[in-house]
């Protein structure tokens, strides 16, 4: 029986564990990052108070790219279809958007029909993403999430939820520059009765255009998270104290 979970190792890659030919992945794919931005040095950085931007000359800047380490065969072979896919689909997703449409409308078009090879590599994407981001703060691959992102499973744990991005609206109302991206981090749910974790969340912006994107699993796949990677589990929950404490602390002084 696979194990559930594997432990973190920053020498392996974050999706199938190898420990040859590592590399990285990017955050926001570098074909969006061009797709979006005119090839002017790129300003990166946080809308938090005080956060002071970098500067990127390029697509290849090594700020796009996650720390974790992804092998040569899952960032090529095993993720190219995915990435191909995801990017189709991403571009017309944001067209519907500049419509005025529903960007989820994408997916009634009949090459995502729902369990075929085009749709579950749009999902498949999305999980690589999910890995990587995991990994990125140390926590362990999740075999069910890395199985299915890098092609060996059809079972996709991934949902997704579409819309307009605020954030790009108040950028480019203060700016007036239509080009921006970004990317969520990684989120955690947990169950209030059992004070469990029991879902990774995270998010990508291209443009106008938010994906919200994540899992969720059950009250022992959360009991084995905490008691395999008790750390790792407590960062988790300390991270979501912090954060409904902030939107606490803004919700009364509103």
């Amino acid at each position: 029986m696979a194990e559930v979970f594997a432990p973190h190792d920053p020498a392996r890659c974050c999706l199938c564990g190898s420990v040859e030919d590592l590399t990285g992945e990017h955050k926001v794919k570098a074909s969006t990052i061009r797709a979006l931005f005119s090839g002017e040095p790129m300003m990166i950085g946080t809308f938090d108070e005080g956060a002071r931007p970098r500067r990127a000359q390029s697509s290849k800047s090594k700020a796009f790219h996650f720390q974790s380490r992804v092998c040569v065969v899952c960032n090529s072979t095993r993720t190219q279809g995915a990435d191909v896919e995801f990017a189709r689909f991403d571009e017309a997703a944001r067209e519907l958007l500049a419509q005025g449409a529903d960007p989820a409308t994408a997916f009634d078009d009949p090459r995502y029909a729902v369990g075929g090879p085009p749709y579950l590599n749009v999902f498949r994407y999305l999980a690589k993403v999910l890995a990587c981001h995991i990994a990125e703060v140390g926590g362990p691959r999740f075999t069910a999430l890395v199985e299915f992102a890098i092609g060996r499973s059809d079972a996709n744990l991934v949902s997704v939820r579409m819309g307009a991005d605020g954030r790009f609206q108040f950028w480019f109302d203060h700016t007036g520059d239509p080009e921006f991206a970004g990317h969520g981090g990684l989120g955690a749910t947990f169950s209030k009765r059992t004070g469990l974790a029991n879902g990774f969340a995270s998010s990508l912006t291209h443009g106008a255009l938010r994906y919200e994107f994540g899992i969720s699993f059950n009250w022992m796949i959360g009991l084995l998270l905490r008691i395999q990677h008790p750390t790792f589990h407590q960062r988790l929950a300390e991270a979501r104290r912090e954060t409904l404490a902030a939107s606490d602390g803004a919700s009364e002084s509103a």
